[in-house]
């Protein structure tokens, strides 16, 4: 099996539900803008079930799920991926709204908008915030957040970067205003 695994990924078979299949297609089309394949005109799924998967496994790092039983656990991931769709969702109608309204052109550039969120947040005791509450401040995903905190992963938007390096540091597993 090692011609199934190289350097930097390992395919693997997984068989998935048609129906669950159907939506992952239909979230990949609507959320995700995925790419139609050009041959069988089907939308590229791969990139969302990659995604999905890194919105599930950062909602499991910040929850705890009691995993006394299979049944139970069955029906907390299937609840997480709902919730993440759901958040996902929520986020993407935002998006949508600012790029739609009539004053996204003269609105101030971003760097302006993460500096007003950031500044929002007075800190006169430090109070260590989680991954998604500074996700929320900063209005970006929390994975991003997290893959800073835990791995070093540089952001690569120049102004997150540049917000989360001179604004915050990370103190522990969370972060604090500097």
């Amino acid at each position: 099996m090692s011609s199934r695994r190289t350097d930097n990924v390992t395919r693997v078979d997984v068989r998935i539900p048609n129906e669950l299949y159907d939506e992952i297609s239909q979230i990949a089309i609507s959320h995700f803008n995925a790419k139609i394949h050009h041959r069988s005109k089907k939308p590229e799924v791969t990139p969302t079930i990659l995604e999905l998967i890194k919105i599930g496994i950062a909602h499991l790092d910040t929850t705890s799920i009691d995993t006394s039983t299979t049944e139970e656990l069955k029906e907390a991931r299937g609840s997480l991926l709902e919730v993440a769709i759901a958040e996902l969702n929520t986020r993407l109608t935002e998006v949508e709204k600012k790029l739609s309204s009539d004053n996204f052109i003269s609105a101030k550039p971003t760097s302006h908008i993460i500096q007003e969120k950031t500044t929002e947040y007075n800190s006169s005791e430090e109070k260590i915030l989680t991954d998604i509450e500074l996700s929320k401040i900063l209005k970006v995903s929390n994975i991003l957040i997290r893959d800073y905190r835990v791995y070093g992963k540089k952001p690569q938007g120049n102004v997150l970067a540049k917000a989360l390096t001179e604004e915050w540091k990370v103190k522990g597993n969370g972060w604090v205003k500097k």
